[in-house]
């Protein structure tokens, strides 16, 4: 956790802060390419044991991002969350495949505009405590990364099913199963909401309960991963929420800068730079058309904030891994873009936090005057969404 004065010296500096998020984020990057490149390391995407620590980094940052949903506001704004997570994917995936296959006249491309186009929760949950966004702000983009995921996932994998041919499109999951898997997310949330109302009326309560509580969402998390039910993890973490916020906060950290290594250990096998570019500019670009249509309601800097939302990580990461089989170079593509994504972010971010420059003196003393008459006392922040 980021002490109180350091934070508060970030946000008075937002280019000291966005330089030392990227360094950081860079430097992992570069070890973990470093670390594949001296041992030697390739075909991770063969390996089940990668595949799982993936999916239980991702699984991490589904429940710190949904924990980082405030219910009452969501409540408020319903109407746009519910939008973001579904309109909101589906008009991202177009636009980014667009692009893509404008460039690249592959179809494979289609499927991996698809892999980026979800904001990465475990990217959120780590970098969403500086404290510079409105709560209604930081309220959207938890939900839009925690649901948007299952959703993209879906979509890859059964849109990379229908466009793969041969041999390798058997690596993908059965078409069929798609209603099954469904079930199976709804069974896992109703299990999950019978142990947390056994748990609310059992007997024991404050430290106690709290373990108990936190033992069985790591027991729900590890089924979770093992069956890869994203969709009822993100649900049930809505209301299965143990008092570990300060917990959650620290794993999402660590598991971001392990998320960051691996995806330095898949630089090494090698980059498709221009297809990344193109990729992690679409990406970024989408997200500032369908930020901006979405929040369109919300004031100028709310609206500002929600389009230059776009995070990548290991989400896409692991969408790239199982596409890398039946569309060879998936990595190659998904990795560089992932990078691009979140420096673009990082500036773009730095540039939207900046103060405001002074106004001249008699500037502001003719706008006061001008505007005195009009602005009640009592008035709300022009930033309030009516």
């Amino acid at each position: 956790m980021t002490p109180p004065a350091a934070a508060a010296s970030l946000r008075a500096h937002p280019l000291v802060g966005a330089a030392a998020r990227l360094g950081v984020f860079v430097a992992i990057a570069a070890a973990g390419w470093a670390t594949a490149a001296a041992l030697d390391v390739h075909d991770l995407g063969d390996t089940g044991a990668y595949l799982h620590v993936v999916t239980s980094l991702l699984a991490i940052g589904l429940v710190a991002s949904v924990r980082g949903i405030d219910l009452v506001e969501a409540r408020r704004h319903v109407t746009v969350v519910v939008t973001a997570v579904t309109v909101g994917v589906l008009l991202k995936a177009l636009l980014i495949t667009a692009v893509m296959y404008a460039f690249f006249r592959e179809p494979a491309f289609l499927v991996l505009g698809i892999a980026v186009a979800q904001i990465d929760p475990l990217s959120f949950a780590a970098l969403s405590s500086s404290g510079d966004t409105s709560p209604r702000v930081r309220t959207l983009l938890a939900a839009w990364s925690a649901f948007d995921d299952p959703i993209t996932v879906l979509l890859t994998v059964y849109l990379a099913g229908t466009l793969a041919t041969g041999p390798a499109g058997a690596s993908l999951p059965d078409l069929s199963s798609f209603g099954t898997g469904l079930l199976h997310n709804a069974a896992f949330i109703i299990v999950a909401y019978l142990l947390w109302r056994l748990t609310r009326i059992a007997g024991a309560g404050g430290r106690v309960r709290t373990i108990v509580q936190t033992l069985l969402l790591g027991a729900l998390m590890a089924y979770a991963v093992w069956q890869l039910l994203m969709l009822g993890l993100a649900v049930s973490a809505l209301f299965f929420r143990p008092d570990i916020g300060r917990l959650l906060d620290r794993l999402a950290t660590a598991a971001f800068n392990v998320a960051t290594f691996a995806l330095g250990l898949l630089l090494a096998a090698g980059v498709a730079m221009r297809a990344g570019i193109v990729l992690g500019a679409a990406a970024f670009g989408a997200q500032i058309v369908v930020g901006s249509l979405v929040a369109v309601r919300f004031s100028g800097p709310d609206r500002r904030a929600v389009a230059l939302g776009q995070q990548s990580g290991i989400t896409a990461v692991l969408l790239a891994l199982l596409l890398e089989k039946p569309f060879p170079g998936s990595v190659a593509v998904v990795a560089p873009a992932i990078v691009i994504v979140n420096v673009l972010h990082a500036l773009a971010n730095n540039l939207r936090s900046r103060p405001a420059p002074a106004a001249q003196p008699g500037a502001s003393d003719a706008k006061s005057e001008s505007t005195s008459v009009r602005t009640l006392p009592d008035s709300p922040p022009s930033s309030s969404c009516p």
